[in-house]
């Protein structure tokens, strides 16, 4: 057995003197004292196994790791450049109008463009209503539903792409369809 907190190695504790195993669970952090209560080799063992558990457990960093500012803005920089990049290539694809219908009780978006002086361009302001989020390379594109916008071309298609799966989804699923088997309207077969 590898003893990992004193990087020692204890081959088989079983073969050892029960002074040696009570010298190395005072290594691993038990009192001498304590230590020396110890009659037999078998709990002393199970105790100096524990303890070397405990031990390896204390060192095991956490689930949440410490990130250093200096690596966390390498993160933000990363993560914003592919961001920019995105709005650059979407600013330089030419507008297509496209207006994505309102579900239920939704009510129209509204979405204005502010000119933010920090970043030192217009970005989007959602005011009200509903909206369809897009998002590419973390670019995040909001499109207001029941009116016409003008929007970049991939933001379109990726629209038109999802909305076209969904109105085939509806249509297999409409109690008024036509089942492909009968030839009937599924209605009339309920």
């Amino acid at each position: 057995m590898i003893d990992k907190v004193n990087n020692q190695t204890m081959e088989k504790p079983e073969e050892s003197t029960l002074k040696q195993l009570q010298a190395e669970i005072v290594k691993v952090g038990m009192p001498q004292e304590d230590a020396d209560k110890f009659t037999t080799k078998a709990p002393l063992i199970a105790a100096l196994n524990a303890l070397k558990a405990v031990n390896l457990v204390r060192r095991v960093d956490t689930l949440d790791p410490v990130v250093s500012p200096k690596e966390e803005k390498k993160f933000e920089e990363h993560y914003r450049g592919k961001a920019e990049g995105m709005r650059a290539v979407l600013e330089a694809q030419s507008k297509v109008r496209i207006m994505i219908p309102l579900e239920n009780k939704e009510k129209v978006g509204v979405i204005k463009w502010e000119y933010n002086s920090r970043t030192k361009r217009d970005e989007q302001v959602y005011v009200s209503g509903a909206f369809h989020p897009f998002t590419n390379n973390g670019y995040l594109y909001l499109v207001p539903k029941g009116v016409y916008v003008s929007v970049p071309e991939q933001i379109a298609k990726g629209i038109e792409e999802r909305f076209g799966q969904m109105s085939e989804i509806s249509e297999k699923l409409l109690i008024d369809r036509i089942d492909p088997d009968t030839g009937r309207p599924v209605s009339a077969q309920l």
